[in-house]
């Protein structure tokens, strides 16, 4: 009996994460921000290449944002926020986001809050 191999294309894979710490650098340094009461979120256009058509996020969560249970549990929020909300994030960016230092919430905050940060952050982006 063949088994069927099931796709998933909410999945969060490697191709969708920036790892590099260049690329963060050059991100944020590079593109825009915006901010709500949540997260801060840099954006930069993706640069040519044979996945441009989709979106890169990165995650930074500062040791003053709590313990590792903290940050791990943010982390884990952010990445499902992205897998889950994907179809409302404007596609070809390449996307940084933290939270605030005092900020509060959990998953269902993060989920609505990171769509509308990043377009309000891509919006602010030049055109080339």
């Amino acid at each position: 009996m063949a088994s069927k191999l099931t796709v998933n294309v909410n999945r969060f894979g490697k191709r969708d994460r920036v790892k590099n710490g260049d690329d963060f650098t050059q991100i944020i340094r590079g593109g825009a921000f915006a901010a709500d009461d949540i997260l801060v979120v840099n954006v930069r256009r993706r640069l040519a290449g044979p996945d441009q058509a989709s979106s890169r996020i990165g995650i930074t969560i500062p040791r003053k944002t709590g313990p590792a249970v903290v940050r791990n549990r943010w982390k884990r929020w952010i990445r499902e926020a992205f897998r889950t909300q994907r179809a409302q994030i404007p596609v070809g960016l390449e996307i940084i986001v933290r939270p605030k230092r005092d900020a509060a919430g959990g998953f269902d905050a993060i989920a609505q809050s990171l769509p509308v940060t990043v377009r309000r952050a891509s919006r602010k982006l030049k055109d080339n």
